[in-house]
């Protein structure tokens, strides 16, 4: 977006020197009126005007530029501020310096008897000196551009809706301003480029970000302004073309109001809501990974506790058995090491469809990191547990046999009973994770079972595994 925003520069500031560039040539060099002055009177662009418009706009688009570049747009806008301030002087100071019809004589001026034919009005020039400032202050730290183009903005936009609405008042000889059209024109484009000359802007921060609000406003913003506009236009042209008559054209004005203020109400209500799901969109998506692990899809850690401890208060409520049990495959550093992280993964992931297998859908079942599993079974006992436990190891045998050769592997597994002892999950997976390391410990495929009443709080379970591994799970599962 930042990109965008200084094509969006470069593109304001080509165009306002062109403005100028074509009102010089061909307005006054060649005498084509209606390019120096779109609006029949003596109002219009002076000569010195539009170079000072080819000079700042040239500087706008150079911004863009590297700092050589950036150097000389400096520099322009510095040229134009010393012709700003040159014709600002005479303001001041009263006198005349004999600058004002060179090197065109405003013939339409004169014909008119304004005082100063072919001087650029007072308003013009003290915008131009703004925007010359707002281009030497980007430079700077901190930011001002913003507050020395409001005025610039108020001016210009005051004198179009004057010539759209024909209110004297706000533009031509009989306004305070006496601006024309096109430079009116000229400066809202010009302060647009200035506004967008820097990157970071308020602006621009309203036009990138994805902030609910600011995004409703960049939506808003063109309605806000364009259909008061319209609205107050149309119902002028009716009342001076005889159209209706004040009440009615009242009544249509407050009627059309209505209407476009509840079509916005309904545009920024309908953006909220998209925004918002949207965002529960994302929350959700962030909580799941929040909880996931992302090679297995299995919960992790953190999201496997919470469930455990969901559980074991389900079970301490309603008095039901519950085991916990602890997996850790055997030798998978090795495989690992030998075959690549590809083929550990591989590995990893056979491993969690045998242990969805082996256990029901109720049952919770998470990774806890590296190549360590975890499961707890509610409403289970341990001869229960024990039966399960057996089809596990028999699954993971056959299942890791099953990816290749050197990739067979067997898993040493906790079981940790629900008792008073260990009634909540820090305890019952320290429980299974010491079971495990037992298990582990006495050769590896096998189990073990943590009760608080054995000896040393566990009880191995050492059931003859042979020394080979199984190719087949047996009957009994």
């Amino acid at each position: 977006m930042a990109s965008r925003a200084v094509k969006v520069s470069v593109l304001c500031g080509a165009c306002s020197a062109l403005s100028g560039a074509t009102v010089f040539i061909v307005g006054w060099a060649c005498g084509v009126t209606f390019v120096r002055a779109p609006l029949p009177g003596p109002v219009s662009m002076k000569a010195s005007t539009a170079v000072m418009f080819v000079l700042c706009g040239t500087g706008v688009a150079l911004l863009a530029g590297d700092e050589r570049a950036k150097r000389l747009g400096r520099l322009c806008a510095a040229a134009c501020l010393l012709m700003a301030l040159t014709f600002l002087s005479e303001f001041i100071v009263g006198w005349n310096l004999g600058i004002d019809e060179f090197p065109f004589r405003d013939v339409a001026g004169r014909t008119a008897h304004i005082a100063h034919p072919g001087r650029p009005g007072l308003t013009t020039l003290i915008c131009l000196v703004l925007a010359c400032l707002s281009l030497l202050a980007t430079k700077r730290r901190r930011r001002i551009e913003g507050m020395l183009m409001a005025p610039v903005f108020g001016v210009a936009g005051l004198s179009i809706v004057g010539f759209a609405y024909t209110i004297p008042a706000f533009y031509g000889e009989a306004s305070i301003a006496k601006i024309a059209l096109n430079t009116s024109v000229v400066f809202l484009v010009l302060a647009t480029g200035i506004v967008f000359a820097r990157p970071g802007g308020g602006m621009q921060r309203m036009l990138s970000t994805t902030d609910p609000g600011e995004v409703m406003a960049r939506r808003l913003l063109p309605l806000a302004i364009v259909v008061p506009l319209v609205l107050g236009w149309l119902q002028l042209v009716g009342r001076r073309h005889n159209i209706y008559g004040l009440p009615v054209g009242a009544w249509l004005l407050t009627t059309a109001t209505i209407a476009c203020l509840l079509a916005v109400i309904a545009l920024a209500g309908r953006s909220l809501s998209r925004a918002n799901r949207h965002r529960l969109r994302l929350e959700a998506e962030l909580h799941r990974l929040a909880g996931e692990d992302e090679l297995t899809g299995l919960p992790n850690r953190r999201r496997f506790a919470d469930d455990l401890r969901r559980d074991l208060a389900l079970a301490s409520r309603h008095h039901t058995p519950g085991v916990l049990l602890m997996i850790d495959l055997d030798r998978f550093k090795a495989i690992n090491d030998k075959h690549g992280h590809a083929a550990g993964d591989a590995l990893l992931k056979a491993i969690t469809g045998a242990l969805c297998q082996g256990l029901r859908d109720t049952d919770l079942r998470g990774r806890l990191g590296g190549d360590e599993f975890v499961a707890y079974l509610a409403h289970t006992d341990q001869p229960a547990a024990m039966q399960v436990t057996e089809r596990l190891l028999a699954l993971i045998r056959v299942t890791s046999a099953a990816l290749g050769p050197g990739m067979q592997t067997t898993a040493s597994i906790g079981i940790a009973i629900y008792s008073a002892a260990a009634s909540d999950p820090r305890a019952m997976l320290d429980a299974a994770d010491s079971a495990m390391y037992n298990a582990k410990r006495d050769g590896g495929n096998r189990l073990a079972v943590w009760e608080p009443t054995s000896r040393h709080g566990m009880r191995r379970h050492d059931r003859d595994r042979h020394a080979t591994l199984e190719p087949s799970i047996s009957a009994r599962d």
